[in-house]
């Protein structure tokens, strides 16, 4: 019976140890739970505050690959082993990491982690666990849904976590070797579990008891045989909040399980096995306390690993501090109350040290963020820009707020970023500017990529060209281009461009109507960092307008635009430079002038649509005679040249001129009209008559009068003796400038006899020069040079007086004819009034002068010459036309002027019946007639049986001084 009795009680105690040990694992095993659940969420919580930093960083930022990868790859954006940072674009290609691994470009589209964001939703996704595509680690991934201000999807980022690095971590807690630490996902798939990490990653447990209680409850404690291993374990698991993920820890119960199965027969053994079956008892029991004991200092010892781990926690919120005091923007978190409960360090600079803020902003910007602060917390991300007077300077901050929600979905504050986007804004309107000027510009404008490929054109590109930009880009810029150049052109054109970035010159360019344009075009190189050509950028303008203006306004100044042969401007170039030729390749020259004679009265008479004409085909007939080498020239009027170069027989000078001759006799057709015209030609030759341009075109110049005088349609060398007469004709007109102050001039009369009573009614003025070396000089001795030099008028002004004031004391009804030179009539205003004031202090009458002008000067009838003619008959001064009928005499200029007095010719007086129809048709125009150089009685006598009014000559007199006339008046 004792030793029943002492089984009985042994075996009770066994069973009540047996239950406490039983709790005591529970108890142990749920805390053990629960400090794995804290270090797991420790390590999301980390990984999570950092994608949330992250992704508002990138929703205010600059949305480029460029800027999202200098962010994460920023200091502070490295976080240990654990995780890192990697952001997808809406495609699902990673284009930035802040692991230095190759993700770039990569696609992961069909991770689950990616599908989830692509709803809207601000939730932290926990994917399923799964090997890195890249890595090639054991990793699950933590993700967020990165939207811009307006909500619009710009991607997803990623915390791929390493669950190597929690399988050590529950490692390193596991308080003995029957101890288990497992997370494995809501979906059945382990995560991370200690031991046999290697072995169960990924595994899934669908079927066993510990998912099958999960489902049932959140937290709890079980018995169960674990499907890894087999072994029967008392474990405690976790669901972590808002997150698919259970933490379980489990703990052996084999030595309960031998508890139970002791039959307590073995109290029926030998007495003396009692004792030492109580011993053993005893000793186990010991034993049990002791691993009580221990597993008791292994608790403490997770709890200070607990303590530990708030510690790294705190640690971990150090980094995220680091993180948001460097990133390039302000961080802040807004409470309920409008109080700041965390402010990095770019928001103390910008803002201040406030708590709250109101305190942060001025009164009326506070007013101003109102608004978007209430709607913030309802629960509206809110993006706004704002103006800010920030240290002196215009400032504008870019403000993002980001609701924070609790369990419940209660917005409980405000995640606040603002960056200074002065920059940007500056740089938005510098390419908004930019844009406009591109769209706008009134040069055509090309992008094209390193190969020459259109990227984009300007509007002005379209109108130039005609082609849309829809038609153009993806082209090749040279398809537009024109065939006026060859391969050589644009393989030079490129390879100046790939050595130098730049080209700028001329191209032709063909419309999209098929017409070619000639454009200006300038070509610049956009390098990239490296060095290399990124872009080309085309300017062009359409210059074919422009060139053919050019072009023309060159022709009009250097050619004549009647015949188009060089002009005057060209000519003296040419001449220039084929003196320099001629003198370095030691060859001879000819410089040939050519006047025509008798282009004056084809003018005159046909009119100067006739001479235009006439003119042209001389030009034509000119070049028909020399050769391509040699040029031939209009200087003007009826003065032609014809420079000979590269000559090398003397012959062919003579050739050439004999042929110029020729071809100028012949008849010229001009319309219904035949004109007959001929050349007198000057020649002066390189180097014998002058190496000077301008002496050998005055030498041709005077060879070519000398041919004149010589009887014309004919060519002359230029000689010595020419020049020498040239000299004496510039000293005449040296002498004759003093010979008006010096009183050298003279005016003598010549009579003019009545031929019907034989008085001397009138009497022409003629000039003499009373030369102190040369001695009594006629007018055509001087009067040419007069009118060449320019002396003329003063001259011609006191003919008019001297005769005026000796013309006085002739008496009353006397006329004297003064000679008006043709010069004056055409380059100067006949002073009428001064004249008229003259007359009135000689107290004559104006019909007491008579102005004598030429037949040639009414021939011109220009506008100026009739109203000049016009205003002396206008002021009772009569006229006489001399040398009438040695020209082209025409009856409708005696009608036109109202002739008072015309002088016959000499040539008419041995012709009778000539001489008496020109009389009788002067008298129906009520027109007097005087008989001029009557020097035989023969002569007399036809012209008065004519029925000639006057006549002068030697018969009557030599001329006179006014003293001899005055007598020869009185004695009459």
């Amino acid at each position: 019976m004792l030793a029943l009795l002492a089984t009985a009680v042994v075996a009770w105690q066994l069973l009540s140890s047996a239950r406490d040990r039983e709790q005591a694992i529970r108890q142990q095993t749920q805390h053990y739970a629960r400090a794995i659940e804290a270090q797991v969420l420790s390590a999301i919580q980390l990984s999570d505050i950092a994608l949330l930093g992250f992704a508002n960083a990138i929703k205010v930022a600059p949305y480029t690959p460029q800027t999202i990868d200098a962010l994460l790859s920023s200091r502070g954006a490295t976080f240990g082993g654990s995780f890192w940072i990697t952001f997808l674009d809406p495609n699902g290609f990673a284009i930035a990491s802040s692991r230095d691994i190759p993700v770039k470009g990569i696609n992961y589209v069909d991770r689950d982690y990616f599908k989830a964001h692509l709803q809207p939703g601000n939730q932290l996704h926990v994917g399923e666990p799964t090997h890195g595509r890249i890595s090639k680690s054991r990793l699950f991934f933590l993700s967020r849904r990165v939207e811009n201000a307006k909500g619009e999807f710009l991607g997803v980022i990623v915390a791929p976590i390493d669950a190597s690095s929690l399988a050590k971590t529950f490692e390193n807690s596991r308080l003995s070797d029957d101890v288990t630490v497992t997370l494995f996902h809501t979906n059945g798939h382990i995560v991370a579990r200690a031991p046999l990490f290697e072995q169960t990653f990924n595994r899934d447990i669908h079927d066993s008891n510990l998912f099958r209680a999960f489902a049932n409850a959140p937290i709890g404690t079980i018995d169960t045989v674990s499907p890894i291993d087999n072994l029967s374990r008392i474990a405690s698991y976790r669901k972590l909040p808002n997150l698919p993920l259970v933490v379980s820890v489990g703990s052996s119960s084999i030595g309960l399980a031998l508890i139970s199965q002791r039959q307590f027969l073995i109290a029926s053994a030998a007495l003396f096995l009692i004792f030492l079956l109580i011993a053993a008892v005893i000793l186990y029991a010991l034993r049990s306390f002791a691993a009580a004991e221990e597993r008791q200092r292994r608790y403490r010892a997770l709890y200070s690993s607990s303590v530990e781990t708030e510690k790294k926690l705190a640690s971990s919120e150090q980094r995220l501090r680091l993180i948001a005091d460097n990133l390039p923007i302000v961080i802040a978190y807004l409470d309920r109350d409008e109080h700041y409960t965390f402010k990095n360090r770019r928001f103390t600079e910008n803002y201040g040290d406030c708590d709250s803020l109101q305190h942060a902003l001025p009164a009326a910007l506070y007013a101003e963020t109102k608004p978007h602060l209430d709607r913030a917390f309802t629960g509206q991300t809110v993006y706004f820009e704002r103006r800010i007077r920030r240290k002196d300077q215009e400032c504008c901050d870019a403000i993002t707020y980001v609701p924070d929600r609790d369990q419940d979905g209660n917005v409980i504050g405000l995640f606040i970023m603002a960056e200074d986007i002065s920059e940007r804004k500056r740089h938005e309107e510098s390419s908004k500017l930019a844009s406009l000027m591109y769209e706008n510009a009134s040069e055509g404008m090309m992008v094209t990529d390193a190969d020459g490929r259109i990227l984009s054109v300007n509007a002005a590109f379209s109108q130039i060209s005609g082609y849309q930009p829809e038609e153009v880009i993806g082209h090749l810029a040279y398809e537009f281009t024109s065939s006026h150049q060859d391969i050589k052109f644009y393989s030079r054109m490129r390879q100046t461009i790939t050595h130098t970035g730049y080209w700028e010159g001329e191209i032709w360019h063909q419309h999209k109507n098929g017409d070619h344009y000639l454009v200006s075009l300038r070509f610049n190189t956009v390098f990239n960092d490296k060095g290399h050509a990124l872009r080309h950028v085309a300017l062009f303008t359409d210059i074919t307008k422009k060139k053919a203006s050019e072009e023309a306004i060159w022709k009009q100044a250097n050619f004549d635009t009647l015949t188009g042969l060089p002009n005057r401007r060209m000519f003296n170039d040419r001449l220039r430079h084929e003196i320099k030729k001629a003198a370095r390749d030691q060859l001879p020259m000819a410089l040939v002038f050519i006047d025509l004679d008798g282009f004056k009265a084809v003018n005159d008479t046909l009119g100067h649509d006739f001479g235009d004409i006439l003119l042209k085909q001389v030009a034509e007939r000119l070049l028909q005679c020399v050769r391509n080498a040699d040029t031939v020239a209009r200087l003007g009027g009826d003065e032609f040249t014809v420079i000979l170069s590269e000559l090398k027989e003397p012959g062919d000078v003579v050739r050439i001129v004999q042929e110029i001759l020729h071809c100028l006799a012949r008849p010229f057709q001009l319309k219904h009209e035949v004109a007959h015209i001929s050349g007198s030609i000057g020649i002066s030759l390189f180097p014998d008559d002058s190496s000077d341009a301008e002496v050998l075109i005055k030498n041709a110049d005077q060879a070519m009068y000398l041919a004149k005088r010589q009887g014309r349609n004919r060519f002359n060398y230029f000689a010595p003796f020419m020049q020498e007469a040239s000299q004496m004709r510039i000293e005449l007109a040296n002498e004759l400038r003093s010979a008006l102050k010096n009183k050298e001039l003279r005016l003598l009369f010549q009579p003019i006899r009545n031929l019907v009573n034989g008085r001397v009614d009138m009497a022409e003025a003629l000039i003499r020069w009373e030369h102190p070396q040369r001695g009594l000089l006629k007018p055509a001795e001087f009067i040419g040079v007069a009118e060449n030099t320019g002396i003329i008028p003063a001259i011609g002004e006191w003919v008019f007086q001297e005769a005026a004031a000796l013309a006085a004391s002739f008496g009353d009804g006397f006329k004297v004819c003064v000679n008006k030179s043709a010069w004056q009539f055409r380059h100067e205003a006949v002073g009428v009034e001064h004249w008229l004031e003259l007359l009135r202090e000689q107290a004559l009458s104006p019909r007491s002068m008579v102005i004598e002008v030429t037949e040639g000067l009414l021939l011109e009838a220009n506008r100026e010459v009739v109203q000049r003619i016009q205003s002396l008959r206008d002021a009772g001064l009569q006229i006489s036309l001399d040398d009438f009928g040695h020209g082209y005499s025409s009856l409708n200029f005696l009608k036109r002027f109202k002739i008072d007095f015309l002088k016959l010719d000499t040539s008419f007086s041995d012709n009778q019946l000539l001489c008496e129809a020109i009389v009788a048709m002067a008298h129906k125009l009520d027109i007097r007639v005087i008989a001029e150089k009557i020097e035989t009685d023969d002569q007399l006598g036809i012209l008065m049986a004519a029925g000639c009014d006057f006549g002068q000559g030697y018969l009557f007199g030599e001329p006179i001084s006014a003293e001899k006339l005055h007598h020869l008046l009185i004695s009459q």
